[in-house]
């Protein structure tokens, strides 16, 4: 649960304003901004962040050739805006998502989920699209579960980029302000991160664990184009804006289905080839508004709503 509040903010909107400059040397190595921005971000009280991530996946159907007339696309967005006081054990979000299906010659079917959240010391409020509240309470003290920045997003972010080789492609200001640009070098780690989501995208056509799904990695690596870049505030050396794009084709196979009887996975002899899949996944990440006052209180309908802690809900779970 105490991940609640991250799985939100991995949802949103980007709004980045953004005007590209002359590549120019930086004062300081790329490696020194690695160190600063991490620095700075340790000492963070509060920020805001707008994101978002937009996945669109075009089917098409096995023994045909691959056009935009033939083909089934199915696109997912989320968005969120998020503040969060980091020193009061505070923070809110709110996301939404949209789904839209597109069949071949028909009309495109689509549907959308929002949401509001709270995370106020050790309680989670969450507002669903009926506007019911529920009240989660976690047994852990607050400074347990905000303990040793577990919610800020911007120092992951910098310690995520100061693992990473990176190299300076240029400047721009971003929001009003001016930043260095850096580019993320592609690494073993985001094929491998490459692999697993081609899987899960197949897993999820093959609908898994009915159908066990393969998927050619050799093919996958050969087709897909991997970017990451970061922009750091020139001033405080925070990231204002983290921005990544993957793309790739696979051409799925099913070699093997759940058995009934024995609850086992039965290989074929041969396998079933499936139609290709072309994938695009896109994330945008704006920072803002660091070490601004904020005071962050939940509605009074909110408030009123019962607690339900952790072991309630499993407790209601079948078995």
């Amino acid at each position: 649960m105490k991940r609640l509040l991250l799985v939100l903010v991995l949802i949103a909107v980007a709004i980045s304003g953004c005007t590209e400059k002359a590549p120019s040397g930086t004062k300081e190595s790329v490696g020194d901004l690695k160190t600063l921005a991490i620095k700075s971000a340790e000492n963070l009280s509060s920020y805001s962040l707008q994101s978002s991530v937009t996945q669109t996946m075009k089917l098409n159907a096995a023994g045909t050739n691959a056009t935009s007339q033939k083909a089934t696309t199915i696109s997912e967005s989320a968005k969120t805006v998020a503040s969060v006081n980091l020193s009061g054990f505070q923070a809110k979000a709110s996301g939404s998502t949209k789904s839209v299906l597109e069949l071949p010659g028909q009309p495109a079917n689509s549907s959308s989920t929002q949401a509001d959240v709270y995370q106020i010391g050790n309680s989670t409020y969450v507002k669903d699209e009926k506007g019911q509240w529920t009240h989660l309470k976690d047994p852990r003290s607050a400074a347990e579960i905000w303990g040793e920045g577990n919610n800020n997003q911007v120092r992951i972010l910098a310690e995520m980029i100061n693992q990473s080789q990176t190299e300076e492609v240029g400047s721009e200001t971003v929001d009003g302000v001016d930043t260095y640009k850096l580019k993320i070098l592609t690494g073993k780690g985001d094929y491998d991160n490459l692999y697993n989501t081609a899987f899960g995208t197949a897993a999820r056509l093959t609908q898994y664990p009915l159908f066990m799904p393969s998927i050619n990695r050799m093919e996958l690596n050969e087709t897909a184009k991997m970017e990451k870049l970061i922009w750091i505030s020139k001033d405080d050396y925070l990231p204002k804006k983290y921005q990544s794009s993957l793309s790739f084709k696979m051409t799925p196979e099913i070699i093997g289905s759940l058995d009934p009887d024995t609850g086992q996975m039965k290989m074929f002899n041969q396998s079933v080839r499936l139609g290709e899949v072309s994938v695009s996944v896109e994330t945008t990440d704006l920072y803002y508004d660091f070490n601004k006052p904020v005071d962050i209180s939940p509605p009074a309908e909110a408030l009123e709503a019962k607690p339900i802690s952790p072991t309630q809900i499993q407790a209601t779970l079948p078995a």
